[in-house]
């Protein structure tokens, strides 16, 4: 079993970031709008919030689950990362985090290592999945576009997973 005193405070600000992350490279493949945009990147927020909730088997989910418990009770931000505003920037800042998050955990955390980089992938999915892309009105419009697609088999393998 890990938990976050397992971890140095950067190494914590690496696991607890990669849901963000992963939800960034998504709305960036294929950009659907301000609401849209908001629906993705709070779909991984909502997985996290599931997960305190709901518990897991896995020591690493339960722990960033209860820091997040514990910022909603204290009612204080997330440690943010400084993100870059050029789209490609950005998205080679996002794979490359996932990439050192998959080293990281090999490293330090290799019992829960599979579990937690399947649950950040299933934070993409669900933001994939959040915002209808295409049709008119919603409709005739499909969940998951080409693009999207597209980004989440890089995210896949920048954590190194088979999906």
């Amino acid at each position: 079993m890990v938990s976050r005193s397992d971890f140095t405070p950067e190494e914590w600000q690496q696991i607890t970031s990669a849901p963000q992350f992963a939800s960034v490279l998504v709305a960036i493949a294929s950009p659907s709008g301000a609401v849209g945009a908001v629906k993705e990147m709070m779909a991984g927020s909502k997985m996290i919030m599931e997960a305190m909730q709901a518990g897991s088997d896995n020591s690493l989910i339960q722990a960033v689950g209860a820091f997040f418990g514990e910022l909603v009770q204290k009612r204080e931000k997330a440690p943010g990362v400084v993100l870059s505003k050029n789209k490609d920037e950005l998205k080679g800042q996002c794979l490359q985090a996932l990439r050192d998050l998959a080293q990281l955990l090999t490293v330090k955390a290799s019992a829960e290592a599979d579990g937690y980089k399947a649950w950040i992938y299933q934070a993409a999915v669900k933001s994939a999945e959040a915002a209808k892309e295409g049709g008119f009105l919603g409709i005739g419009g499909v969940k998951v576009n080409e693009a999207e697609t597209a980004a989440l088999a890089e995210i896949a393998d920048a954590l190194g997973i088979t999906v």
